[in-house]
């Protein structure tokens, strides 16, 4: 079974809000529905939870929903990393980076792996 590493960063939950939110459902529900073929190591940007209490956003308490049902799901693994070398060496576990851009699209291209930046609009 292929593994993808799945990053999201707090930007687009500040600054597209709602659209961000609806992104991260479609993406993990299409994630869900391909368990059997992929694995999915979704890893959040360790502060997003606290930057979007910080900056009072309208999202908070959907995105809180969306982490919570994903744990109880069980169907993917969430990684909680907080450095980045803790993040990076569970990416250069998985096969594929998608999502947002960060440094570790540069760690990723440099081991060779497939990389697709998301977007919100699509």
């Amino acid at each position: 079974m292929k593994k993808v590493f799945y990053y999201t960063d707090v930007l687009p939950f500040l600054s597209r809000g709602e659209d961000a939110v609806g992104k991260l459902k479609r993406n993990l529900e299409v994630f869900k529905d391909s368990r059997d073929k992929i694995g999915l190591v979704w890893h959040p940007w360790s502060k997003t939870e606290e930057y979007l209490e910080l900056n009072k956003s309208n999202v908070i308490k959907d995105y809180k929903e969306i982490v919570d049902k994903y744990i109880s799901e069980g169907w993917g693994e969430l990684d909680r990393s907080e450095s980045m070398s803790d993040a990076k060496e569970a990416m250069l576990k998985c096969d594929a980076y998608y999502g947002d851009s960060c440094d570790l699209i540069y760690e990723a291209q440099n081991a060779r792996m497939p990389i697709m930046i998301q977007n919100v609009d699509l």
